[in-house]
């Protein structure tokens, strides 16, 4: 048996939530550009007896635009990395994928990846299946640079 770094167990552990956000990430990303686009304004509880202030909040705060928007940058890379991985993942890993990943839990009627193949939804070995599942995990981790 190989043993695996903390550091690529972490990473694994990351991509395997990356996975089961994926089905959300258009949601995440339209929730991101209606934060840039209204941005939350502290109340100015100063009422009266202060200075006078001729600029708006909007004058005063630097804005984002979304093209510079880290997270909304990060979210699109890890949607691009993942999409393209599963596009050209074997069908046992995309299989792989939706039952363990893109379901939401309450409809998946499988845990493990050696369940799908007792149930005979991936049609390999338990050793194939969990191989093929690495190799996926790998190729995802170095599309996003990550150390596995």
């Amino acid at each position: 048996m190989v043993s695996i770094s903390k550091r690529e167990r972490n990473a694994k552990r990351y991509i395997e939530s990356l996975l089961e956000d994926y089905p959300h990430y258009d949601e995440y990303v339209e929730q991101r550009r209606f934060e840039l686009q209204h941005p939350y304004v502290e109340p100015d509880d100063n009422v009266g007896g202060g200075r006078s202030s001729s600029s708006t909040p909007y004058q005063e705060r630097w804005i984002v635009t979304l093209d510079e928007d880290k997270r909304l940058n990060a979210l699109r890379q890890e949607h691009m990395a993942i999409r393209t991985c599963f596009e050209e993942a074997p069908e046992e890993v995309q299989t792989i994928c939706k039952e363990l990943y893109f379901k939401p839990s309450r409809l998946r009627n499988a845990h493990t990846i050696s369940d799908l193949v007792m149930q005979g939804k991936v049609l390999v070995s338990r050793a194939d299946g969990y191989r093929k599942w690495n190799e996926f995990i790998f190729d995802v981790a170095k599309e996003l640079h990550l150390p596995i």
